[in-house]
């Protein structure tokens, strides 16, 4: 029986974009289950205490020389979004639809390019429906459905949920009921998966 991992994260996050390019590989590499979660970082952030980077000029200042470390080590191409920080929570409710309707990871590849690729105001509703549409999915149809009051309580108790678990960003993991925070934790996060 494999282990599950449980994946908490927000399109906001460039740390949840950077994980998320190792993720696939090391959920074959251990054969675990991976579950999505999509939480509201602002939420988890308020409710928690804790303060964007960005906000803190000496940690913001060290957060782009980090970002840029790890966007080499991964060769992965990142740009820093002149939107940010941008409300997601739209986009975080569009990925619980996407999840329901079966069309998850076509979205999900989707948004985290427009943030860190395309330079994307994902938190405007006209430009996350024209991103879904360029990807091929309904965009109008699924920005519609951000505004149902189901989804919008699931996201609120993703993000409930995972402050009570003890996150205070992203991306946090689960495995066992342990917590795993930051795209520099995967090599801890494997260990376990491994043990």
């Amino acid at each position: 029986m494999s282990r599950r991992v449980e994946y908490f994260f927000d399109y906001v996050s460039p740390f949840s974009y950077l994980a998320d390019s190792q993720v696939p590989e090391l959920i074959k590499r251990t054969g675990a289950e991976l579950v999505y979660r999509p939480f509201f970082l602002g939420g988890v952030m308020q409710a928690s205490g804790n303060k964007p980077p960005a906000t803190v000029p000496a940690k913001g200042k060290y957060m782009f020389a980090d970002i840029a470390r790890w966007s080499g080590r991964y060769q992965l191409e990142i740009k820093f979004n002149p939107h940010f920080p941008v409300n997601t929570v739209k986009a975080m409710r569009g990925a619980l639809v996407a999840l329901e309707e079966g069309y998850f990871e076509t979205y999900h590849q989707a948004l985290f390019s427009a943030m860190w690729r395309e330079e994307k105001n994902v938190g405007d509703a006209d430009v996350l429906g024209a991103v879904l549409d360029a990807a091929g999915l309904e965009g109008s149809a699924i920005v519609a459905r951000t505004g149902e009051q189901s989804i919008k309580d699931k996201l609120k108790a993703n993000s409930d949920e995972a402050v009570e678990r003890g996150a205070f960003g992203a991306p946090t993991f689960y495995v066992d009921g342990e917590m795993f925070f930051g795209n520099d934790r995967l090599d801890f996060l494997e260990e376990k998966l491994n043990s």
